[in-house]
């Protein structure tokens, strides 16, 4: 039902610039919002997942799309809203891949590769999988040639594909009992072929949150328009478009205390140096 009071908030959400590929979808959303649900959530996109948690925390956006190691440097100062899912999944896993035609066949044959990677706050595309080959018994610094950030799983891929870096790190979802690779960042990039060497999780999805010291009402508002626009047919095919899904799962997921533990532990015994 639209609403005569407009609430007006900042939503923040990373984009490598701000023509993206989540902007315009967005945009359409947000326009959805304040004529059904009377909630005006302006764009504020950031380069980094950094920046975004910047944002959250100095008050510039009052909304966030947050990855999950975003949220666990965030916790403290945000209360979460919930998550967006598809197919009723609340978790998908890190993937470390290769070009389809490459000489490396397993981890181990990763000795002086060029690892290309998401950010160096992406869980799937850079924290996990450092993580999980340290646990391996690798030392990426070591192992690796060199190391890169494109900024995001679309661009990573799409270097890896033009040969600019040797393997890379990305998000994918598996089947339920976790054993057949179904899809992942790779899956929608025209002449991008890839063969998957490992996959870790699960991750927690991503969080929607706001930041702690938002009126309570604005809170209040902007959960409505969530729920508002996951049951209805326009608002929960923009939805769709922006995060992946329509499935609003109210609060926080199970996972994300172990994975902000893991990352604390690794960030301790530096492995991200």
């Amino acid at each position: 039902m639209p609403s005569s009071h407009v609430t007006r908030l900042v939503f923040g959400l990373v984009a490598t610039s701000p023509e993206s590929e989540a902007s315009a979808p967005f945009d359409e959303l947000a326009a959805w919002m304040r004529a059904h649900a009377g909630v005006d959530l302006e764009r504020k996109t950031a380069p980094t997942y950094q920046a975004l948690a910047a944002s959250v925390r100095d008050g510039s956006s009052d909304v966030a799309w947050l990855p999950p190691v975003a949220y666990a440097w965030l916790a403290e100062a945000v209360n979460p809203i919930g998550s967006i899912v598809r197919e009723g999944r609340t978790t998908y896993a890190a993937a470390i891949v290769v070009p389809e035609d490459s000489k490396v066949e397993a981890l181990a044959d990763l000795s002086g590769t060029r690892a290309g990677w998401v950010d160096p706050w992406s869980a799937a595309g850079f924290v996990v999988p450092r993580i999980e080959l340290a646990r391996a018994g690798m030392d990426p610094a070591a192992t690796f040639q060199s190391e890169a950030f494109y900024g995001s799983h679309r661009d990573v891929l799409l270097a890896l594909s033009r040969g600019a870096c040797d393997v890379a790190g990305t998000y994918a979802r598996s089947s339920e009992a976790g054993e057949v690779v179904l899809e992942g960042g790779w899956s929608k990039l025209e002449g991008v072929r890839v063969r998957v060497l490992g996959t870790y999780g699960p991750i927690p999805t991503d969080v929607i949150a706001v930041r702690r010291n938002l009126a309570p009402d604005s809170y209040e508002r902007v959960l409505g328009a969530f729920r508002e626009a996951c049951v209805d047919e326009t608002g929960s095919r923009l939805v769709r478009a922006v995060f992946g899904g329509d499935d609003l799962h109210e609060g926080l997921e199970p996972g994300h205390d172990a994975l902000r533990r893991a990352y604390e532990r690794a960030l301790a015994n530096g492995l991200f140096d």
